[in-house]
């Protein structure tokens, strides 16, 4: 909940985005199938966050923020070694294809994801009219 600008009433506002932590050699991905409308769900390749991570909340909606796309391209505006610290952007096109996968089909196998953190996109979790831009978005540079 936040409080209105004028400071009297109390709205609701859901998560920007929710993220996840995952096996980047695995394709035992968390279960999306609770992920909200217009919910943002990255996965993140263990080691890269805290062992504590707050509860994923994925059944809510994202209340008070902007459409997916428009979310995810605010936050990865920022590009790989330029304005911030390394962040390699990915999309995951398919439940079948780990991170590791991914990064070999890039050319970007021998990364080292102890010093590059990764956020990763899975497709198939995103409206399929939204799928094409958000991949584009994932470019890495």
């Amino acid at each position: 909940m936040r409080r209105t600008p004028l400071g009297k009433d109390q709205i609701l506002v859901g998560p920007y985005a929710t993220l996840l932590l995952v096996e980047p050699s695995s394709t035992d991905w968390p279960d999306l199938s609770e992920l909200a409308e217009n919910g943002l769900a990255l996965l993140v390749p263990t080691g890269q966050m805290p062992a504590a991570t707050p509860k994923a909340r994925l059944e809510m909606e994202p209340h008070g923020h902007p459409a997916l796309v428009r979310r995810l391209g605010h936050l990865f505006w920022y590009k790989l070694g330029v304005e911030l610290p390394d962040v390699l952007t990915l999309a995951l096109s398919s439940p079948s294809q780990s991170i590791a996968d991914a990064l070999a089909g890039g050319g970007l196998g021998d990364i080292d994801l102890d010093a590059v953190a990764c956020l990763c996109v899975p497709l198939w979790a995103i409206p399929v009219a939204d799928r094409q831009a958000v991949a584009a978005l994932c470019q890495h540079p």
